[in-house]
């Protein structure tokens, strides 16, 4: 099972959502479900990112 980079990896917030949901694609696609733990951990890491970063006044 290959290790997926951080959420924090990536230099802007957006590229790393890219990614999650490309990577969630290729993999329901393959049907691998031997990635389901790592792809759970960069979700958590992808939501604490997007705690991080949020700004409500910004809406």
């Amino acid at each position: 099972m290959p290790k997926l980079p951080s959420a924090y990896d990536f230099k802007t917030l957006p590229e790393a959502i890219w990614f999650y949901a490309r990577t969630v694609a290729e993999v329901m696609k393959a049907r691998d479900r031997s990635m389901h733990d790592e792809l759970m951990r960069f979700k958590k890491e992808l939501h604490e990112r997007i705690d991080r970063e949020y700004d409500p006044a910004a809406l």
